[in-house]
């Protein structure tokens, strides 16, 4: 597999120090994160953005079998299940949670869940996606080409009476997520996330 991918998930301690340092970077002048930079953590690491702010990047700090937990030091948390943004902190609007509507339902084509709004004051908004394969297409991430197909879910929150579209480039050969655009919250644009450096799935 190319790139960054000697990994280790750290105590949670060391990673929030080591992404704090590198939030209040890439909150400076440079746009995005720079190879180097990321380089130069030794855990999994992905980078996020949000509409035209700094990318920020963000160190894996906890792994469980069904979620990854993600810092930026104490000012941003991102949780994520198989790529799917299911929790997030420190963004200007916040996902409280996604649920699938049947417990241990994977992540298919078609897929069910509810969502949390707690600065809307709404929690169980019911949300249908419907997943289209748009195809193969490369990820380019510091220059190493990652073949992956892009899907596409089309999602429907009525509640709400909300609509969005999430993509996610998944690797062809084992479906991880390398690259996703999600929408989280009906008032924010689209989450971009990029991983650098994935997870270590050797078993400890």
């Amino acid at each position: 597999m190319p790139l960054l991918i000697l990994t280790a998930c750290a105590a949670n301690r060391d990673t929030r120090r080591v992404a704090g340092l590198l939030f209040d970077y890439a909150t400076g002048k440079n746009q995005k994160i720079p190879r180097d930079t990321a380089a130069a953590v030794p855990y999994a690491t992905m980078g996020l953005e949000l509409g035209f702010n700094p990318q920020v990047l963000l160190v894996l700090g906890q792994a469980t079998p069904d979620e990854l937990d993600w810092y930026a030091g104490d000012q941003l948390f991102v949780a994520t299940s198989r790529g799917r943004v299911v929790r997030t902190a420190g963004l200007p609007n916040d996902l409280g949670g996604r649920h699938p509507s049947v417990p241990g339902q994977p992540d298919t084509m078609d897929v069910s869940y509810t969502l949390d709004f707690p600065d809307l004051n709404i929690f169980g908004a019911g949300a249908v996606c419907t997943g289209t394969d748009r195809g193969d297409d490369t990820v380019d991430i510091f220059g190493s080409s990652i073949p992956t197909r892009h899907i596409v879910e089309h999602c429907s929150v009525p509640l709400l009476k909300w609509t969005f579209n999430n993509e996610y480039w998944e690797d062809r050969t084992t479906g991880y997520v390398w690259r996703s655009r999600q929408y989280v919250h009906p008032k924010s644009p689209p989450i971009v996330l990029q991983v650098f450096r994935p997870e270590d799935t050797t078993p400890g």
